[in-house]
């Protein structure tokens, strides 16, 4: 179809380029868009899109499937019907003001501002926009044309109104040809869209267009379009809603730009504590899909701070839980306290009474900490997961977190040597998370199933499952500690398969990775198993790089924190290299199989008390055998001491302490039967340095002073496991406190016991 054009002007088609850097494909853009305004302006656009539908579909290519989510089933099947709300909205979208459509244009744009010209001309010749009469600048004619009507209006020839109506033209073209590219502009679209679908549809009423936009956010998550579903639920007016979307659709949502848009909109809109709370949560949830974890905790902070300011319980078990996850893969010790914490909140709440969420989140929590006794070969899980189970009974959970708990049920079963019982826990959990369209959670399925299905020596499923974890990494950022376990676990599947050289490469990836978002357990993970591929190749080959690669990657594994793996992986990583090399004398221990009880709880206390119970089965020398003896004697003294530190943490903490005094002193009093010197220091300073240093660390400090004399910074450091700055802190706080006497200057300062201590030196 060719459109009609006023006497001397070219058509479309024949424009020359708009300025000497002009492309082909500008050009065409522009002819095809001048073709559109014309026939939108004479009434045959859709004759015009049915004549020429590939050219149609090929300009409307960015934007058509973003109109057609945000106006549901309400805009016909022929693409006229998008294409002319593109037109009307593009033409808004060049308002020099940048304000909504609907937004008055002063009389000054019309009458005094050239800036507005372009956008006025292209609008009111396409027929979007009528001039308005100023008698007193311009007299029109009835039913005068837009082009004589604005010439006379702004006391230009027509060829100036031409050239107006091209830079409009080709502005518009630029923006059409565009994906949009700020969140206002994709907001504005999915508005103009949502606006023309409620004229079609007759909602006039704001109560029956919010159910309208709440109607659209399951078709939104049938197509697999988060992005939709969020500005329904939105537009609804649904904020749980919301915020459950973008928990459950992080990493989609994440790389959506309007998110952060909507979120701004959502925290205005949420003054209330309930509120802040939720969208802190969501911006922690969107930080972790982007790999920003000082982000991601500086939301969960706030999340904390919100619930602390309104003493809410709920909140601040819901707040706790969130804090553990975050510090799971960078610091146990730490994610254990979180969970105990958020359990002895939420435990508190009558779900009959109060938020049925406590019982989700409290399940939640019951799971997750579970799931951390399970990565310790801790058995104490189980009696958390029966205690879940019994309350998945009563309180039947929604499907996000029955699908938590068969996660973990999945592990269990796989560290209790059942692979049939942890397969079924798996896939179970595969089809909750489905069902619900949770895809972080899909993912992390995925990357336990390619464990599970390489210890059973089904490789090839395990590889489908890691290239499909990577595949999704590949097409958009994914959460770091996904992509390292998939590494990982890959890894391991190719190593099973004796593919030593790629088990390698994805291990080196995989620590990379680790170290560079901070991964804590994760490296200790990926240095323990390139050492024992290096070890593994070294006994097939012989290369001696092999073997000093392996004992770099175990010695770091090894002078890591304690919080960065499990006492059984610090064990086993110490018998890996004899292990596998060995006469066969030394058996190596396995990382994923529960322990007994008392082992999992005193994990290093009972590594040490079978190390030297195999050595006193040998015949030896008396001397040896009597200091096996003795360290037999001090790994149980170590196992009641902690014991009794746990107990009276436990009665401080519950305000029992007054009522259980005299049976923590009648311990003491038999504790000291028994006890030396060091013990005697070590519980004596319990009150005045219990602040800065735990059981363990009085111990030693004691047996350092009382055995040299004196103490220094570095050897502080060494015997207490922290760093150099944080023993001269302690240090100095401890000499403040009166318990230690500080002599000498720099480099030379030394601290002895001070004569207030009551323990006298050698």
């Amino acid at each position: 179809m060719t459109p009609s054009a006023a006497p001397g002007r070219p058509l479309a088609a024949d424009l020359p380029p708009a300025d000497a850097g002009s492309t082909p494909r500008q050009v065409r853009v522009e002819a095809l868009l001048d073709a559109a305004l014309a026939a939108q302006r004479q009434g045959t656009l859709a004759e015009l899109m049915h004549q020429r539908p590939r050219a149609a579909r090929w300009l409307m290519r960015r934007l058509e499937g973003l109109v057609r989510a945000s106006a549901g089933e309400a805009l016909g099947s022929h693409p006229a019907d998008v294409a002319a709300l593109l037109l009307r909205w593009g033409v808004t979208q060049l308002r020099p003001d940048g304000l909504p459509a609907e937004a008055p244009i002063p009389p000054e744009a019309w009458l005094q501002l050239a800036g507005w010209r372009p956008v006025l001309a292209l609008a009111c010749q396409a027929g979007f926009l009528k001039v308005p009469d100023f008698p007193a600048r311009y007299r029109r004619r009835p039913d005068e044309a837009a082009l004589d009507n604005l010439c006379g209006l702004w006391d230009v020839a027509p060829s100036s109104f031409y050239r107006y109506l091209d830079r409009g033209r080709q502005a518009l073209a630029v923006l059409l040809d565009e994906a949009p590219s700020s969140a206002a502009r994709l907001l504005s679209l999915r508005q103009a869209a949502a606006d023309e679908a409620a004229r079609r549809l007759g909602l006039h009423d704001p109560a029956a267009r919010a159910a309208w936009h709440r109607r659209q956010v399951p078709h939104a998550l049938e197509r697999r379009d988060p992005a939709t579903a969020l500005w329904q639920a939105w537009r609804a007016g649904e904020r749980d809603l919301s915020v459950g979307l973008l928990r459950h659709h992080a990493p989609a949502l994440a790389a959506a730009p309007e998110t952060d848009a909507l979120l701004e909109r959502m925290a205005a809109a949420a003054p209330d504590t309930r509120g802040q709370f939720d969208i802190a949560l969501a911006r922690a949830a969107l930080a972790r899909a982007r790999n920003a974890p000082e982000r991601e905790l500086q939301a969960l902070e706030r999340a904390l701070h919100v619930a602390q300011g309104a003493s809410d319980r709920l909140l601040l078990g819901i707040a706790y839980g969130a804090l553990g996850k975050f510090h799971e893969p960078r610091d146990a010790d730490r994610a254990f306290a979180c969970y105990q914490d958020s359990a002895e909140f939420l435990r508190g709440n009558d779900p009959a009474a109060t938020d049925v969420l406590a019982v989700e989140h409290y399940l939640t929590t019951l799971a997750r900490l579970a799931w951390l006794y399970v990565l310790r070969n801790d058995p104490r899980a189980r009696p958390l997961l029966d205690q879940a189970e019994a309350l998945r009974a009563t309180h039947p959970p929604p499907d996000d977190v029955l699908g938590v708990l068969e996660q973990t049920w999945g592990e269990y079963w796989r560290r209790a040597g059942e692979p049939a019982r942890s397969l079924e826990h798996r896939y179970r959990a595969l089809n909750l998370f489905e069902r619900v369209g949770d895809e972080r959670s899909v993912l992390a399925t995925w990357l336990n199933l390619i464990q599970i299905h390489g210890e059973t020596k089904d490789f090839d499923r395990a590889i489908e499952y890691s290239r499909k974890v990577l595949e999704v990494a590949g097409r958009r950022p994914l959460e770091s500690a996904i992509v390292v376990s998939t590494r990982l676990n890959l890894g391991a599947t190719l190593f099973w398969q004796e593919r030593l050289d790629l088990a390698i490469a994805e291990y080196e990836q995989a620590l990379a990775l680790s170290l560079d978002a901070g991964l804590r357990l994760h490296a200790f993970r990926a240095r323990y198993n390139l050492a024992e591929a290096y070890y593994t190749r070294f006994r097939q080959f012989g290369r001696p790089e092999d073997e000093h690669l392996g004992d770099a990657c175990r010695q770091a594994a090894l002078d890591a924190p304690a919080s960065d793996s499990s006492p059984a992986a610090i064990e086993a990583a110490r018998q890996l290299k004899a292990g596998i090399l060995g006469d066969g004398a030394v058996p190596q221990t396995e990382t994923d199989r529960l322990l007994p009880e008392e082992a999992a709880v005193h994990a290093e206390a009972f590594a040490e008390i079978r190390r030297q119970r195999e050595f006193l089965a040998l015949p030896g020398a008396p001397a040896e055998q009597l200091q096996a003896q003795l360290a037999l004697a001090r790994a149980y003294l170590d196992i009641a001491l902690a014991e009794r530190e746990t107990a009276r943490s436990l009665a401080e903490r519950h305000g029992l302490a007054a009522a259980c005094a005299a049976d923590f002193e009648a311990l003491t009093r038999r504790y000291a039967r028994e006890t030396g010197r060091e013990q005697q220091l070590a519980a004596a300073w319990r009150g005045p340095a219990g602040d800065l240093l735990d059981e363990g660390r009085r111990l030693a400090l004691a047996a350092l002073l009382l055995g040299e004399g004196e103490v220094g910074k570095s050897a502080y450091a060494q015997a207490c496991g922290v760093a150099p700055a944080t023993a001269s802190k302690h240090l100095s706080l401890l000499t403040a406190r009166g318990l230690l006497v500080q002599s000498g200057k720099g480099p030379s300062t030394r601290y002895r016991l001070a004569p207030t201590s009551g323990i006298s030196q050698p």
